[in-house]
Parts: structure tokens; C-alpha cells; sequence
């Protein structure tokens, strides 16, 4: 299937206009027989994968593999942080150097995730296109506009080249480990509490919001949820519509011009634990499963705190300052020297400009926005269905962590979402 680009860009009722930058997008078996008549308009392909995303495309790739520079990496702890991204540079300007006239023109990302995330880094550093060939539908980022990364220690999002061409090929993603499938999924319902958020934040601060994007993704969410049981068997009509979901929820971003409708506190939370100040590194943990994770503990703060609102036992905390909780900050940040870039992240700091009547007064619209989230148990069931994991254990963290996550997480970035209201409430 090709995704109709065209009735995404066309004139929005919420007045901006969408820019997509992806020319084309397929979505079927077949799908990387393409490669060959898009790569023949370049000079200088260079391949970027790893060792076992390599093992799964190979066998459909067989010309391309042997006629063009690969750049192969090992799996084994490769993050999109400072030490991936250094391995894939040096090789790549390895590969530059070795050309006698013409640079490296175009680069193919063959894998999932973080080859994607180092993929974009490198093509938004030398200037250049990159087809995206993903090989399990593990996250929403394939058509992402932006590179997720974690630098000095510190989780941040820039921006970043979009592919041009995608080639989701049936007969490689519907067949990966469905380890990486439950990931994409979870990632895929991470939208339930992201949408939320935008919706709370464009309530109390009239932050831009397209009601037209928030229902692209809750179409996605619908559509997917009918094809858990399909999913979970690797069937591949219903693998296919969850990687129809997760690349037009990535490409949502470009719509938005900003993560803001796929990331809210679920990926805060994530990122948090990315940065290691609350817990111990841990090399073997997808992004979606974290995601997941975080996706119950915040929906279950989140339902609790509706319930609150409901019933008359909330109230705005007038006498609370709308600062920094410095102290908290310090005894997470601070020993890994991380304090001063998590202060001026918080700049400007979203409660600042906090009208507290005009909160006070949404109150029971907000409570009616909360109400609309599956409950923690729905979500769980959701998730479990689609064989995802749901508890801090599974993904090597304590129980213990879970209060200091829900209260420092919401300062990864300068975003407002519910929970970082939730520091201007006070639930009786």
C-alpha cells in the first residue's frame, strides 16, 4: 500500500499549512525492490545498518549489499548517543575520503530505531538525502523530523533530515522478532496520553493544537487496536497497518512542525530513565518498552487525578510559587553534572504564565478531557494483548522509582503537559 500524501497536505481547518517533506512512502511486500531505480540516480550511496538488521534485509538486497559502501555496526549496546554517533561519522567520512571526486550523495538506513536516529544525524550533518528501509515496526520515528539522541548524558531531540523515500517492506518487518513489534506498539498507544497532554495544555494556555492531527492519531489508535490479535501472530495485513500508524504518526511531527502530538509525559518519563539519574544504565531496553511502561504509570496518575476532579477534591494551590522545584532537580541532576542544562531547558518555564482563575475554571473540562483516556487497566489489557510489557520491573527498574519519576520527569523539557499542571493542584 502507498500512504496518500496529498490528502495530508491539504488545506487544515486549523489554519497552518501541513508540509510533508517524504516523497513517497510503500508499505508492502516487494517494497525495497524500489531501491535499486532510486539509487541509480545517485553517485555515492553509502548503507548504514547493523549486524542483525542486515541478516534480515540482506536476503532482499542482495545487489545493493554488494555493490555499495555498508556501514555495519554492532548491536550490542549501540545507542543514538555520543559513542554511536561517533562510529557511524568516522566511518562514514572513512567512506568520503576514499572517493576521488563525488561525496557520499545519498544514505540508505536499514534497521529500526536507533539506525534511524543515527541515519538522520549523519544526513542532517552532511546536507544529504537518506531512504529509510525499516525492518521491524518497532517505533514511530522512521518519518520523524527530528533525532533523538542522548548527548553528555543529556536526552535531547533536534532537528533532523526526513527521509525522502520509505520502503516498509512486508516481507522483512512482518517477520522481526516480536519483541520489536510489541515496542512499536506500545509506542503507537504512548499517543493516548500525548494527545491528552496537547489537549490540556491548549485549554490553559492556548498553545496551538490541530484537532485534525489529534484524530489522524486517534484513527491510527482504533485501527491498530482491531488488529492486535493479528499483530501478535505476525499476520500481514494487520503488521502492515500498524506500520501505516506508527509512519504516519511520525510524520505528524512534520505536520505540527514539533513532537508535541506523539511525546508527552510517557516519553518524559522515557527520557528520564534514558539519563540514568534516577536508576543504572540498562543496555537492553527498547524505546517503545520503556515508553509502555511509562504509558500505565501516567495513565494511572492521570485517571486517579480525574477521578480527584470529578468529585470536588482538587483545588489550585494559589499560595504555591510557579518556580523551578530546585531542590528536586538538584538531588537528581546535579551529581552527573547535568543541573544547569536541565535549568535552562526549563526556560521559559511552562507554569510561569499560568492564568490560576482561568485554570481553576477548566478544571471540570480538563476532568472531561481525562475522562475520554482508557482506564490503567483497559491500557493494560491493550498493551498485553499485543504482548507489550506494562511493569517497572520488566524493563530493570524498582518500584521505588516510580514516585520520583512522576515528579521530576515532567522538567526534561520546557513542555507543558498534565503532569506538570498537576504541581499547581492540590488533591484533597
Amino acid at each position: 500500500m502507498g500512504v496518500d500524501l496529498e490528502h495530508l497536505r491539504k488545506p487544515c481547518a486549523c489554519g497552518e499549512s501541513h508540509e510533508i517533506d517524504v516523497e513517497e512512502i510503500h508499505i508492502e511486500a516487494g517494497a525495497v525492490s524500489r531501491l535499486e531505480d532510486i539509487l541509480v540516480n545517485y553517485q555515492n550511496p553509502v548503507l548504514i545498518c547493523d549486524s542483525n538488521t542486515r541478516a534480515a534485509a540482506e536476503p532482499f538486497l542482495e545487489e545493493e549489499f554488494k555493490d555499495y559502501p555498508v556501514i555495519e555496526l554492532s548491536p550490542e549496546g549501540l545507542k543514538p548517543d555520543n559513542h554511536g554517533i561517533g562510529k557511524v561519522m568516522k566511518q562514514l567520512d572513512y567512506c568520503d575520503r576514499g572517493l576521488s571526486s563525488v561525496s557520499v550523495d545519498v544514505l540508505v538506513a536499514i534497521g529500526s530505531g536507533t539506525i534511524h536516529d543515527l541515519t538522520r544525524y549523519a544526513a542532517t550533518e552532511y546536507d544529504i538525502p537518506f531512504v529509510s528501509v525499516p525492518t521491524a515496526a518497532s517505533v514511530d520515528g522512521f518519518s520523524a523530523n527530528v533525532v533523538s539522541l542522548i548527548w553528555d548524558g543529556m536526552k535531547k531531540t533536534i532537528p533532523g533530515a526526513v527521509p525522502k523515500w520509505i520502503l516498509a517492506d512486508t516481507d522483512i518487518f512482518a517477520k522481526a522478532p516480536h519483541r520489536l513489534t510489541a515496542s512499536g506498539v506500545a509506542d503507537l498507544f504512548a499517543k493516548y496520553t500525548a494527545i491528552l497532554d496537547w489537549r490540556v495544555s491548549h485549554l490553559v494556555t492556548d498553545e496551538y493544537i490541530c484537532e485534525e492531527i489529534c484524530e489522524l492519531i486517534e484513527h491510527s489508535l482504533k485501527e491498530v487496536s482491531r488488529e492486535l490479535d493479528g499483530i501478535r501472530v505476525g499476520e500481514p495485513e494487520a503488521m502492515e497497518k500498524l506500520m501505516e500508524a506508527l509512519i504516519v504518526s511520525g510524520m505528524t511531527m512534520q505536520m505540527a512542525k514539533s513532537p508535541r502530538p506523539v511525546s508527552g509525559a510517557e516519553h518524559m518519563a522515557s527520557h528520564l530513565w534514558d539519563m540514568e539519574v534516577l536508576n543504572p544504565a540498562r543496555d537492553d531496553v527498547l524505546h517503545g518498552e520503556e515508553v509502555g511502561v511509562a504509558l500505565v504509570l501516567v495513565t494511572d496518575y492521570y485517571k486517579k487525578l480525574g477521578h480527584a476532579i470529578r468529585h470536588r477534591q482538587v483545588s489550585v494551590r494559589s499560595d504555591l510559587a510557579k518556580g523551578i522545584e530546585y531542590g528536586l532537580l538538584e538531588k537528581a541532576f546535579s551529581q552527573k553534572g547535568l543541573l544547569d542544562e536541565i535549568l535552562s531547558g526549563n526556560e521559559p518555564n511552562p507554569l510561569e504564565d499560568i492564568d490560576l482563575v482561568k485554570l481553576e475554571e477548566e478544571l471540570d473540562e480538563i476532568g472531561n478531557l481525562i475522562r475520554d483516556l482508557p482506564d490503567a487497566d483497559e491500557m493494560i489489557g491493550k498493551l498485553k494483548e499485543a504482548g507489550c510489557l506494562t511493569k517497572v520491573s520488566q524493563i530493570g527498574l524498582d518500584e521505588e522509582i516510580i514516585e520520583d519519576t512522576l515528579a521530576i520527569c515532567p522538567y526534561v523539557r520546557s513542555r507543558m503537559t498534565l503532569l506538570r499542571l498537576a504541581k499547581l493542584l492540590e488533591i484533597q
